[in-house]
């Protein structure tokens, strides 16, 4: 009676045994599987988001660029405006490429919002980054225009003529009568100085035409003189060094004259 007893405690153990091994097993398996599942999902998400090369050339590569910032011997980082952007870009259309030149000394340079930059000496167009460069020759027929294109794009845009901490004297004309504007409100008068768009002469001038206040803010800074003509309530021409380029504003500049400046009621 005891000896059956004593096997069926060996059976039970026997079988607990089995089931056991049997369960570790069945959870190594299924461990495994799930790692190993994991492990594959991550390494297809290092390779979806791997970063692909751009092909193409540095040029071509440089007009697809929104925010291009320009400087010279006189001031820096000057933000283009977007109209002279595209006009900039479609000027590389004029270029041709040609080996690393002997000798370069660039006037201009400037950047893109990553890591391509650029410089010219007129002559020669350089676009580049860390790791590689292509030069382009500017046309002779078309030195002048490009240099325009420059010029206009650092000293007729907004992000420059705002620039307040540059000024060292400002006067606005009216009629006969002229204003000095002090020191410490500059930064109001820069803060009314809000372009929507750079635009043709035409509207302006007829703006300024039919407008009874004719307003006229100068700007003497270290490196230039800057003319700015309020052309009606919408629309301004900015002059410096005989370049210019109009824009259409917000009218509180012209209202911040009349009524802050000049003190003129409405019903005048």
């Amino acid at each position: 009676m005891e000896g059956n007893i004593m096997s069926k405690r060996k059976v039970k153990k026997s079988a607990i045994l089995i089931m056991g091994i049997i369960c570790f097993f069945i959870i190594y398996f299924i461990s495994f599987n799930f790692f190993s599942n994991l492990g594959q999902g991550e390494g297809t998400k290092i390779v979806a988001t791997e970063e692909k090369v751009d092909t193409r050339s540095l040029l071509n590569q440089f007009k697809s660029k929104k925010k291009i910032y320009i400087s010279d011997g006189n001031v820096s980082n000057v933000r283009m405006e977007e109209e002279k952007v595209q006009e900039f870009q479609y000027s590389f259309n004029e270029f041709s490429k040609i080996r690393t030149p002997d000798s370069y000394t660039p006037i201009y340079e400037g950047y893109t919002d990553d890591d391509i930059k650029f410089s010219t000496d007129l002559n020669v167009f350089r676009v580049y980054t860390v790791n590689k460069e292509e030069y382009y020759k500017v046309p002779v027929s078309y030195k002048k225009e490009f240099k325009e294109i420059l010029d206009t794009s650092i000293y007729t845009s907004f992000d420059f003529i705002k620039q307040y901490k540059t000024w060292k004297q400002v006067t606005i004309d009216y009629g006969d009568e002229t204003k000095k504007i002090s020191g410490w409100s500059y930064d109001d008068l820069a803060s009314k100085m809000v372009q929507k768009r750079l635009v043709g002469k035409i509207q302006p001038e007829k703006a300024r035409e039919r407008c009874k206040y004719k307003f006229t803010i100068n700007i003497t800074s270290d490196n230039y003189e800057a003319r700015v003509d309020i052309m009606g309530e919408d629309y301004v021409k900015i002059t410096v060094n005989n370049l210019i380029s109009y824009y259409e504003v917000s009218n509180n500049l012209f209202d911040y004259i009349k009524t802050d400046i000049f003190k003129i009621a409405d019903s005048e």
